[in-house]
């Protein structure tokens, strides 16, 4: 289960789903080759073969872990887009999304970039040991990283429980994973 929560925080590039570039210095840009992303643009990552989401609790043992997933949105104005999708497959345990969000992706230099949630991301994992367990994160909270071109998003976020969750489940879980730009293919940041 701690696989697919961290997967969660991920794509919770959570659910996350959408893409929103803004800096408080400056914008941020987002771009396929040496073309600025406008309104419409469909954004897509998705996890290779071969790599998984992974949710652990605090202590590192593993809560679930995802072979596919697939963080989607569509840019609605600028870098600002709306959450579509947020996917799971071939989980541990049977993991959805509850709840997605649109994403903030701010510049830190070159083509990298810090990835935030902008909004609230749910992600339900109903696991053997505890139940039913709700993991997610709030507007604001750091999810991952976007480097390179094309980019590769790494999910790297600290979930906590939400209400509704089983007693049972770890008050808070990591979610790590791996995903690769696929749509558009040269994605990639800019300040």
């Amino acid at each position: 289960m701690g696989s697919i929560k961290n997967f969660l925080l991920a794509a919770s590039l959570a659910a996350l789903m959408a893409f929103v570039a803004a800096s408080s210095a400056s914008a941020t840009t987002l771009y396929s080759g040496s073309t600025e992303l406008g309104a419409g643009t469909t954004i897509d990552f998705s996890i290779p073969s071969g790599k998984s989401a992974v949710l652990v609790d605090t202590t590192g043992e593993s809560l679930d872990t995802c072979t596919t997933s697939t963080v989607r949105g569509t840019l609605s104005s600028g870098a600002t887009g709306s959450g579509e999708t947020l996917t799971w497959g071939s989980c541990t345990f049977p993991t959805s999304t509850v709840t997605g969000s649109s994403l903030e992706v701010i510049s830190t230099g070159g083509t990298n970039g810090e990835v935030k949630a902008d909004g609230t991301v749910e992600v339900t994992i109903n696991t053997v040991f505890f139940g039913s367990c709700i993991y997610g994160v709030t507007n604001g909270t750091k999810i991952g990283t976007l480097a390179g071109n094309p980019a590769t998003y790494t999910a790297n976020a600290v979930t906590e429980k939400f209400s509704g969750s089983s007693l049972a489940c770890p008050s808070t879980a990591k979610f790590t994973g791996t995903y690769n730009s696929t749509e558009p293919f040269s994605f990639h940041v800019e300040p």
